[in-house]
């Protein structure tokens, strides 16, 4: 038997080492050759976690959907009549937003009209989430969107300045010694509260308690974009559908451990020497594409989600978050 080393080559990206490479034992006999594979996604990042929770939890029972959206009944609630069923998309103009509506996709798009990004004008987070809530309440999206929203929350805070990487918090050891400044005790002070250009403000999906993640590890729901003026742009993932059962090859505990390992949907994409430590492993959902036949597909699927406490630059308000399919086709891995 003979072993020959076939198509080995390296690259690095983004701060990560990719390398692949085939060993294949050739038989010097009749006996067909035994082909060995080594996984071709590797990186220098080295993730921590509860092994034996992503074992556990892995096993647990599992769902895999099909999401068909009800395109039907979005353009009868759009005043549409069942003629016009094979309608792909179609535009609406209401309350001084234009909206898109995919029925294909099973998306929603919407802009303000004549939108002015003034980003000369500044905004706090308070101010943020309330043109956010004043938005969210406006009749006209309530029955033609997905509407299973937790809490809001901030996923982007934006200014004029650069990005950071955000490894850790760093503390201050600078002394409060203010003993040689007179301070004037008939004035109490105020608070300076930080202002930003925009926000980027999520109603995240939650479905019986579970999160709805990207299979690239960001939530899933309506986002808002706002700047001082109000609400300048929306989207939503999914309009109303109907979910179809479907079964698929599911991952063992140690496909599991392995793919989480090498980062493999969702990579830290900062360089960094410090193991990134993961909390206890959680359920959640996954919302995923898959491409068949020309055609796309979207599915729903139960996973794994796996949360830090690192954060991949400081405007990025959410911790990085590592996301895995129960089902090999959610994470590329057939």
């Amino acid at each position: 038997m003979k072993k020959i080393l076939f198509c080995l080559f390296s690259f690095s990206i983004f701060g990560f080492a990719f390398a692949a490479a085939w060993t294949i034992n050739v038989a010097t006999d009749d006996k067909v050759a035994d082909v060995e594979r080594v996984p071709p996604i590797q990186t220098s990042v080295q993730y921590t976690f509860s092994e034996s929770g992503v074992k556990n939890l892995v096993t647990q029972k599992n769902a895999l959907l099909q999401l068909n959206c009800n395109g039907t009944a979005l353009l009868q609630s759009l005043w549409f009549g069942a003629s016009t069923r094979k309608l792909f998309s179609v535009g609406i103009e209401e309350s001084w937003y234009e909206y898109t509506f995919d029925v294909k996709n099973c998306s929603l798009r919407g802009n303000k009209v004549d939108a002015n990004y003034a980003y000369n004008k500044t905004l706090t987070e308070k101010e943020a989430l309330a043109f956010a809530e004043a938005f969210m309440k406006d009749w006209f999206l309530k029955d033609k969107v997905f509407y299973k929203l937790g809490k809001a929350f901030v996923l982007y805070k934006n200014s004029n300045g650069p990005m950071y990487p955000m490894i850790k918090d760093s503390t201050s050891n600078d002394s409060n010694d203010l003993s040689d400044i007179e301070i004037d005790t008939n004035d109490a002070g105020a608070d300076i509260v930080p202002e930003y250009t925009s926000f980027s403000i999520m109603y995240p999906y939650v479905i019986n308690g579970q999160e709805v993640r990207e299979q690239y590890g960001s939530r899933v729901g309506m986002t808002l974009e706002i700047s001082a003026d109000g609400v300048m742009s929306m989207n939503a993932r999914l309009l109303p559908f109907k979910a179809a059962k479907r079964n698929s090859e599911k991952l063992s505990g140690d496909d599991a451990v392995r793919i989480l390992k090498n980062g493999w949907n969702s990579p830290f994409y900062a360089q960094t020497t410090t193991p990134i430590q993961f909390a206890a492993p959680q359920k959640v959902l996954v919302l995923f594409n898959l491409r068949r036949d020309n055609k796309t597909y979207l599915y729903l699927s139960s996973g794994i989600g796996l949360k830090s406490d690192v954060k991949q630059d400081q405007r990025a308000q959410q911790p990085y978050t590592m996301i895995l399919s129960d089902y090999k086709i959610g994470n590329n891995a057939q």
